[in-house]
């Protein structure tokens, strides 16, 4: 008899254990937001993609996952993209402060905005649609970039040489990558809670597809 309780009581043990420990690999999609589609795929090999679309907007990102204790932890490969490659920086005799981003698709020119870093407030304004914009001369730190696809984060630029007031950059192609870093995603049976990478807002859920 105690043998048959015993045996039963492995089995039962063996079920437990099997049920907390096996994979979360599987396709999770966001919920709860309206005409936003996204989610994570975790592979079996401990890699991930991420996908976000919105209106006409669509980002990709992808890296490693691990797990420990149901929390399940998320980061790109290297470092996240500077968004912009400074290609010259010098000084000019004009009396302006001229940015120009060298672009051949100029539909990305219009979600561009510039501003100068300094003592005194100053605002974001847009780049021209053929890709400059002159500043009038002023005491200045550096160059401060808002992309309006990539709006959870702005890029700073120093100038090179002390006293230019020309600047050239290009588009780094990787800008819209979203990239990771240690983000924390808790996993409840099939749902995976915590931030989302691109949205305003501290838990999100993410639910296991069937498929």
């Amino acid at each position: 008899m105690k043998s048959k309780l015993f045996a039963f009581a492995f089995v039962l043990t063996s079920i437990y254990s099997m049920a907390q420990t096996d994979s979360p690999q599987g396709i999770y999609y966001l919920e709860g937001v309206r005409e936003t589609a996204s989610g994570f795929k975790l592979d079996a090999d401990s890699t991930f993609e991420f996908f976000f679309s919105q209106g006409a907007l669509d980002r990709t990102g992808s890296g490693k996952w691990s797990i420990e204790s149901d929390i399940i932890t998320l980061n790109s490969p290297g470092k996240a993209s500077n968004g912009f490659f400074i290609q010259k920086s010098e000084k000019t005799t004009k009396n302006k402060i001229s940015v120009l981003v060298k672009e051949p698709n100029a539909m990305l020119l219009s979600f561009i905005y510039i501003r100068l870093k300094s003592n005194i407030e100053t605002e974001f304004l847009k780049l021209g649609t053929d890709g400059s914009m002159e500043l009038e001369a002023m005491d200045f730190s550096g160059i401060e970039f808002y992309f309006e696809i990539c709006p959870e984060r702005t890029y700073s630029f120093s100038p090179i040489h002390e006293g230019d007031n020309f600047f050239e950059f290009t588009i780094d192609p990787k800008i819209v990558d979203v990239h990771f870093e240690n983000l924390l995603l808790h996993r409840d049976g099939k749902v995976l809670k915590g931030k989302h990478p691109l949205l305003r807002g501290e838990t999100f859920d993410f639910v296991k597809s069937e498929q």
